[in-house]
């Protein structure tokens, strides 16, 4: 495996519920460094050939929260979202520093993959153990502060009550929507902590139009191997 990766992504359908892991080839990961060149190719070779029937905020566009093989060595920690942008109709890669990427990674994921549209509004919620979809209707048209606090309290309570004498857990890495992406306005962020923000190309909007309400993630293992530390 490329050192720097966990050697996993998780793709997730909001259509079916279903949710696996999947690898990406060495070669790929090698040609496409980062966030950005690595959802390029992947929207290429999912939605190339009949890109210009994509709706933006219809089921078959793709949603990507992707990571790279500095993740947690170099200052800043950012992470990609991407998909075709409603606001320009091509790819823009959004990036953001926080907490989110090292949470996703410590969970021994490299990346999201999110297909389809949720009937009803949801959030993924990924740790040590696996991901699963949540129900989000109690956070539906909730702000950002309103969100976080929610989210923070529901993950650490349950935490506790799965690992109680492991440790005094921190609060997980978080990106959402606010009401704005809800509406799918088309220039709408997608937002980590209070304000942190991806905010070019709408994918606030993207995130919308599948019903995800946000993306919760919560590792406790280490970060990949380096390659080389120096």
């Amino acid at each position: 495996m490329v050192k720097g990766y966990a050697g996993k992504f998780l793709e997730v359908d909001l259509t079916s519920g279903s949710l696996k892991d999947i690898k990406i080839s060495e070669e790929t990961l090698r040609k496409c460094i980062g966030g950005r060149a690595l959802a390029a190719e992947i929207l290429w070779n999912r939605l190339g050939d009949r890109w210009e029937e994509i709706d933006p905020l219809g089921e078959e566009n793709i949603l990507l929260a992707l990571t790279g093989p500095l993740t947690g060595y170099f200052p800043g920690m950012r992470f990609c979202i991407s998909g075709k942008s409603p606001l320009t109709n091509g790819m823009v890669g959004s990036t953001v520093a926080g907490e989110f990427p090292l949470e996703l990674k410590c969970a021994g994921y490299d990346g999201v993959i999110v297909l389809g549209r949720s009937e009803k509004p949801v959030y993924l919620y990924i740790d040590d153990s696996g991901a699963e979809i949540r129900d989000a209707k109690h956070l539906w048209g909730k702000d950002g502060k309103q969100t976080i606090k929610i989210l923070n309290r529901e993950v650490i309570e349950g935490l506790e009550k799965k690992r109680p004498n492991e440790r005094m857990w921190r609060e997980p890495g978080i990106i959402y929507i606010g009401p704005a992406g809800e509406k799918l306005v088309r220039t709408s962020a997608v937002i980590q902590k209070w304000t942190h923000a991806c905010g070019y190309g709408g994918y606030g909007a993207v995130m919308g139009s599948k019903n995800l309400k946000a993306i919760v993630a919560k590792g406790t293992g280490p970060v990949p191997e380096a390659q080389d530390m120096e």
